[in-house]
Protein backbone atom coordinates (compact mmCIF):
# COMPACT_ATOMS: atom_id res chain seq x y z
CA UNK A 1 0.00 0.00 0.00
CA UNK A 2 1.75 3.09 -1.05
CA UNK A 3 2.66 5.81 1.64
CA UNK A 4 1.72 3.13 4.48
CA UNK A 5 4.85 3.30 6.04
CA UNK A 6 7.42 6.60 5.26
CA UNK A 7 10.89 6.55 5.80
CA UNK A 8 11.31 9.12 9.09
CA UNK A 9 10.93 5.98 11.81
CA UNK A 10 9.17 8.51 14.37
CA UNK A 11 7.83 6.11 17.07
CA UNK A 12 8.03 2.98 14.75
CA UNK A 13 9.80 -0.33 15.65
CA UNK A 14 12.68 -1.06 13.25
CA UNK A 15 12.49 2.41 12.08
CA UNK A 16 9.01 2.35 10.18
CA UNK A 17 6.08 4.17 11.20
CA UNK A 18 2.10 4.40 9.95
CA UNK A 19 2.07 7.24 7.99
CA UNK A 20 -1.37 9.02 9.58
CA UNK A 21 -3.22 7.72 12.51
CA UNK A 22 -6.81 8.10 10.65
CA UNK A 23 -6.15 4.90 8.69
CA UNK A 24 -4.94 3.02 11.76
CA UNK A 25 -8.13 4.63 13.27
CA UNK A 26 -10.09 3.04 10.01
CA UNK A 27 -8.38 -0.66 10.15
CA UNK A 28 -9.27 -0.95 14.11
CA UNK A 29 -13.30 0.40 13.71
CA UNK A 30 -13.25 -1.60 10.65
CA UNK A 31 -12.24 -4.85 12.49
CA UNK A 32 -14.59 -3.64 15.28
CA UNK A 33 -17.31 -3.41 12.87
CA UNK A 34 -16.40 -7.01 11.52
CA UNK A 35 -16.90 -8.46 15.26
CA UNK A 36 -20.37 -6.68 15.33
CA UNK A 37 -21.48 -8.90 12.18
CA UNK A 38 -20.08 -12.24 14.29
CA UNK A 39 -21.90 -10.83 16.83
CA UNK A 40 -25.07 -10.78 15.01
CA UNK A 41 -24.80 -13.68 13.15
CA UNK A 42 -23.73 -15.98 16.00
CA UNK A 43 -26.70 -14.43 17.99
CA UNK A 44 -29.55 -15.17 15.21
CA UNK A 45 -28.34 -18.80 16.05
CA UNK A 46 -30.15 -18.47 19.32
CA UNK A 47 -33.67 -17.65 20.63
CA UNK A 48 -34.38 -14.18 20.12
CA UNK A 49 -37.37 -14.32 22.07
CA UNK A 50 -37.69 -15.88 25.50
CA UNK A 51 -40.95 -16.80 27.09
CA UNK A 52 -43.80 -14.48 28.89
CA UNK A 53 -41.85 -12.65 30.80
CA UNK A 54 -38.59 -11.25 28.57
CA UNK A 55 -36.55 -11.56 25.77
CA UNK A 56 -34.44 -14.72 24.97
CA UNK A 57 -30.46 -15.25 24.93
CA UNK A 58 -30.32 -14.23 21.80
CA UNK A 59 -32.00 -10.45 21.87
CA UNK A 60 -29.07 -8.52 24.13
CA UNK A 61 -26.31 -9.62 22.00
CA UNK A 62 -28.25 -8.82 18.43
CA UNK A 63 -28.80 -5.67 19.70
CA UNK A 64 -24.99 -5.15 20.72
CA UNK A 65 -24.01 -6.37 17.53
CA UNK A 66 -26.00 -3.71 16.02
CA UNK A 67 -24.66 -0.94 18.43
CA UNK A 68 -21.35 -1.95 17.81
CA UNK A 69 -21.50 -1.74 14.00
CA UNK A 70 -23.57 1.38 14.18
CA UNK A 71 -20.37 2.82 16.66
CA UNK A 72 -17.86 1.50 13.80
CA UNK A 73 -19.80 3.26 11.16
CA UNK A 74 -19.81 6.39 12.73
CA UNK A 75 -16.37 6.44 14.03
CA UNK A 76 -15.18 5.47 10.36
CA UNK A 77 -16.76 8.18 9.03
CA UNK A 78 -14.89 10.54 11.79
CA UNK A 79 -11.73 9.59 9.88
CA UNK A 80 -12.45 10.90 6.45
CA UNK A 81 -10.71 14.40 6.48
CA UNK A 82 -8.57 13.80 9.20
CA UNK A 83 -4.66 13.60 8.26
CA UNK A 84 -3.76 13.38 12.10
CA UNK A 85 -0.13 12.43 12.64
CA UNK A 86 0.82 9.19 14.13
CA UNK A 87 2.03 10.29 18.28
CA UNK A 88 5.66 9.57 18.70
CA UNK A 89 6.22 6.46 20.67
CA UNK A 90 3.21 4.76 18.99
CA UNK A 91 4.75 1.65 18.16
CA UNK A 92 5.67 -0.50 21.04
CA UNK A 93 9.67 -0.67 22.38
CA UNK A 94 11.54 -4.23 22.49
CA UNK A 95 10.81 -4.00 26.50
CA UNK A 96 7.12 -3.80 26.06
CA UNK A 97 7.04 -6.01 23.37
CA UNK A 98 8.61 -8.63 25.73
CA UNK A 99 6.06 -7.45 28.58
CA UNK A 100 3.15 -8.39 26.01
CA UNK A 101 4.11 -11.56 25.10
CA UNK A 102 4.71 -12.33 28.95
CA UNK A 103 1.26 -11.38 29.33
CA UNK A 104 -0.22 -13.36 26.46
CA UNK A 105 1.91 -16.21 28.32
CA UNK A 106 0.37 -15.82 31.25
CA UNK A 107 -3.19 -15.95 29.87
CA UNK A 108 -2.30 -19.24 27.82
CA UNK A 109 -0.79 -20.84 31.03
CA UNK A 110 -3.75 -20.16 33.16
CA UNK A 111 -6.11 -21.79 30.36
CA UNK A 112 -3.96 -24.85 30.65
CA UNK A 113 -3.62 -24.65 34.73
CA UNK A 114 -7.54 -24.26 35.17
CA UNK A 115 -8.51 -27.96 35.23
CA UNK A 116 -5.46 -29.50 36.94
CA UNK A 117 -4.98 -26.75 39.47
CA UNK A 118 -8.79 -25.16 39.58
CA UNK A 119 -9.24 -21.87 39.76
CA UNK A 120 -8.54 -20.52 43.10
CA UNK A 121 -5.07 -21.81 42.47
CA UNK A 122 -4.98 -20.52 38.86
CA UNK A 123 -6.28 -17.24 39.38
CA UNK A 124 -3.50 -16.83 42.55
CA UNK A 125 -0.43 -17.86 40.30
CA UNK A 126 -2.32 -14.98 37.03
CA UNK A 127 -2.60 -12.48 39.29
CA UNK A 128 0.29 -12.31 41.58
CA UNK A 129 2.56 -12.49 38.00
CA UNK A 130 0.78 -10.05 36.87
CA UNK A 131 0.76 -7.67 40.15
CA UNK A 132 4.40 -9.06 41.12
CA UNK A 133 5.96 -9.20 37.88
CA UNK A 134 4.33 -7.17 35.25
CA UNK A 135 3.52 -4.43 37.86
CA UNK A 136 5.94 -4.49 39.61
CA UNK A 137 3.56 -3.82 42.73
CA UNK A 138 5.18 -4.45 46.48
CA UNK A 139 4.76 -8.33 48.46
CA UNK A 140 2.20 -7.03 50.75
CA UNK A 141 0.04 -5.61 47.88
CA UNK A 142 0.83 -8.39 45.88
CA UNK A 143 -0.61 -11.22 48.37
CA UNK A 144 -3.56 -9.18 49.35
CA UNK A 145 -4.67 -7.99 46.11
CA UNK A 146 -4.01 -11.96 44.68
CA UNK A 147 -6.18 -13.54 47.95
CA UNK A 148 -8.65 -10.73 47.38
CA UNK A 149 -8.57 -11.42 43.35
CA UNK A 150 -8.74 -14.73 43.32
CA UNK A 151 -10.77 -16.47 46.71
CA UNK A 152 -12.88 -13.60 46.71
CA UNK A 153 -14.20 -14.12 43.02
CA UNK A 154 -14.54 -18.20 43.49
CA UNK A 155 -16.77 -17.36 46.96
CA UNK A 156 -18.93 -14.86 44.96
CA UNK A 157 -19.01 -17.51 41.77
CA UNK A 158 -20.01 -19.93 44.27
CA UNK A 159 -22.86 -17.83 45.86
CA UNK A 160 -24.11 -17.05 42.80
CA UNK A 161 -24.38 -21.45 42.08
CA UNK A 162 -21.77 -20.74 39.45
CA UNK A 163 -19.07 -24.08 38.76
CA UNK A 164 -15.75 -23.30 38.97
CA UNK A 165 -13.19 -26.13 38.55
CA UNK A 166 -11.78 -27.26 41.90
CA UNK A 167 -8.83 -29.06 40.48
CA UNK A 168 -6.89 -31.43 42.77
CA UNK A 169 -7.06 -29.97 46.16
CA UNK A 170 -10.97 -29.34 45.34
CA UNK A 171 -10.96 -25.77 46.18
Amino acid sequence: MPGFFSGKGVGGAGGRSVSHMSLVDRVSWSVLLLFGVFVIYESLQIKYYGSDFGPGPGFFSFWLGVLVIALSVIEIGRTFGRNVPLPAGFFPDRAAVLRIGSLLGALIASVALLDPLGYSLTMVLFCGFLLRVLGRQPWWLTLMLTALGSFGTAYIFRQLQVILPGGFLGI
